[in-house]
């Protein structure tokens, strides 16, 4: 070991004196790799553009500029997905040396100026060995032109349930000098399937977007299945054309996707069809409805075992029998018995309330409400609006229209269909608390209110507009009889319903204010307190506002028939039922003298 050592040890020393002999070896500097940023110019191009390139070398951690202190390569790449796409530049330049001493660096990378179709999608990328690079993957777009994209706002699936809204967005990839128009154009057939759909959209001069304003896929209360709808563009500048012609739109058929139970009157009553009678008019029913009558007397339990086992029991009924003496139709007056006009400043200001030449009762025992362009007098138009059980005002206890009181513990029924064009006017059936009028509050509760299509709106409104809970239901057919219900469980709940089911329930402390309790109704001078109800073909809030496209009444004002034609809402019957929570005190009797049923 000794013989080694000595041995090893002259020739360590001589390797050190020669080292020390090269003092310009001692103090030359280690190549040292410098942090890099790759930047480009823009992040789209079409033939004939280039794409620039900077590689810069960044300052170091404490903010000093710094410079290479080598020759080093850099490797670019253009690739979708693993395909490489680098064809599309003339010429690519694959390998760029970045000089000692160098900060910075620029590479042209130029588009061919022809033979490129459509768009290419890539992601560009700069690699150095040994160099972090920032930046060094940038997602581009190479193109034969800059197109025009045409989408729909936040919905890349294209997927609209009818009756919904939509927003176009027109879109290109760099801002021109002069603005675009794109003509859109509905698949022939298709044109009525839109309301608010433009002629035209227009990208402005220096913008590379616009979007339209909301477009809705009417509602046609059909159960069509789902439907594939077509709009055709057609872009103003030849040099910048639509990357597609057309879009395809996915409308979701509102009635496939209602609840099979809302097709089915029978979940509420097994023979819906068959009228009530009492024992004071079944002779004269029975003569004058040929098919199957119920005979039903005051707390008969509900036919529907669900019903029944809830505590509902009957109470009341207004079938609208063509019979007499419980004819409801006054000769004299032509006017209803049963209900009066519903006289509400807030629902005439572009149309009159004439009952007399806007409801009638037919021979098939219904009541058939409508609004039309002759009868409005003043107005534009004429229309029905009826209210009934009203304990204030013309309504009091001592006329028919009172003859049950409306209070917690009460479950109504309406067989209804709605029928004809009803654009502009919107068939609602609502009860609301008496003191509605005095001081503006809105307390009421919609049962039925179709504002388009088949659409059934249902709302439990408080003190305020803003103080409610609304639920809108499609149902499948609702120019077809439904049967439309709400129970005032008890002081505190509400549950509202189409056939056989619930749409929506509402407890007192879903609301700021709750006057549906019997202690939040005022009382007449007699101590008579209860809801009231409101049956109306009401103008809308578009045809209230002046909002209404020109031309929009034509169908209305070519009704030749408007019973049988016209926008209108046609009533079965409406019945009531109650539960143990439903109190009537002693001095509060209802007139069931006069039946009704």
């Amino acid at each position: 070991m000794k013989n080694i050592l000595y041995r090893m040890l002259p020739i360590c020393l001589f390797t050190i004196s020669l080292t020390g002999c090269e003092d310009e070896t001692k103090y030359r500097p280690l190549p040292e790799a410098v942090p890099l940023t790759m930047s480009i110019n823009e992040k789209a191009f079409v033939m004939g553009e280039n794409l620039k390139v900077n590689i810069n070398v960044d300052a170091d951690a404490d903010g000093n500029e710094m410079v290479a202190n080598e020759d080093f390569d850099i490797y670019f790449t253009a690739k979708a997905g693993t395909e490489d796409v680098s064809d599309v530049f003339e010429p690519f330049s694959g390998i760029v040396t970045f000089p000692k001493g160098g900060k910075q660096i620029q590479v042209d990378f130029p588009v061919k100026k022809s033979g490129l179709t459509g768009s290419t999608a890539m992601e560009f990328v700069a690699f150095a060995r040994g160099y972090k690079m920032a930046n060094s993957s940038q997602a581009i777009k190479v193109s034969d032109y800059y197109r025009i994209t045409m989408s729909l706002e936040n919905n890349v699936d294209n997927v609209v349930t009818e009756g919904d809204k939509f927003v176009l967005v027109a879109k290109i990839d760099k801002a021109k000098a002069i603005p675009i128009d794109v003509t859109i154009t509905p698949k022939e057939g298709e044109e009525g399937r839109y309301e608010n759909l433009p002629s035209s959209i227009t990208i402005p001069a220096g913008r590379t977007s616009v979007k339209s304003a909301a477009i809705t896929i009417k509602a046609d209360g059909e159960k069509t299945g789902d439907l594939n709808l077509i709009l055709n563009f057609e872009s103003s500048s030849s040099v910048n054309p639509m990357i597609s012609p057309t879009l395809s739109i996915v409308m979701t058929d509102l009635e496939s996707l209602a609840d099979p139970d809302l097709y089915d009157m029978t979940k509420v009553y097994l023979l819906p069809e068959s009228p009530f009678a009492s024992s004071q008019n079944r002779d004269l029913v029975h003569s004058w409805f040929t098919g199957r009558v119920t005979d039903i007397e005051e707390n008969s339990v509900h036919s529907n075992e669900v019903l029944a086992a809830e505590g509902w029991r009957f109470h009341y009924a207004v079938e609208f029998h063509k019979i007499e003496p419980a004819n409801y139709w006054d000769a004299t007056s032509n006017m209803l018995k049963c209900f009066a006009s519903s006289n509400e400043a807030a629902v005439q200001k572009v149309a009159t309330v004439n009952n007399k030449e806007c409801s009638n009762l037919n021979n098939n025992g219904e009541l058939v409400m409508w609004a039309d362009a002759v009868h409005g007098g003043s107005k534009a138009y004429g229309f029905s609006a009826m209210q009934c059980c009203k304990v204030n005002g013309g309504q009091g206890s001592p006329f028919l229209g009172n003859f049950t009181r409306i209070y917690p513990g009460m479950r109504i029924e309406f067989k209804v269909r709605l029928r004809g064009v009803r654009t502009g006017f919107v068939p609602t059936i609502e009860i609301k608390n008496p003191d509605v009028m005095s001081n503006g509050a809105i307390k009421a509760i919609k049962i039925l209110q179709n504002k388009a299509g088949s659409f059934i709106t249902q709302s439990v409104t408080g003190d305020k507009v803003a103080d409610a809970v609304s639920k809108v239901t499609a149902i499948p057919q609702a120019n077809e009889y439904n049967i439309y219900w709400v129970e005032l469980v008890d002081d505190e709940h509400i549950q509202l319903g189409i056939n056989g089911v619930a749409t929506m329930t509402v407890s007192k402390n879903d609301l700021g204010s709750w006057p549906f309790e019997k202690a939040a109704m005022p009382s007449n001078k007699l101590g008579c307190r209860g809801l009231f109800l409101v049956m109306r073909m009401s103008p809308s809030d578009d045809l209230e506002a002046g909002n209404m496209e020109p031309g929009w009444d034509s169908d209305l004002k070519s009704v030749s028939d408007p019973e049988t034609e016209g926008p209108r809402m046609e009533i079965d019957w409406i019945r009531f039922y109650v539960n143990d929570a439903y109190k009537v005190e002693s001095n509060e009797t209802n007139n069931r003298n006069t039946i009704f049923y």
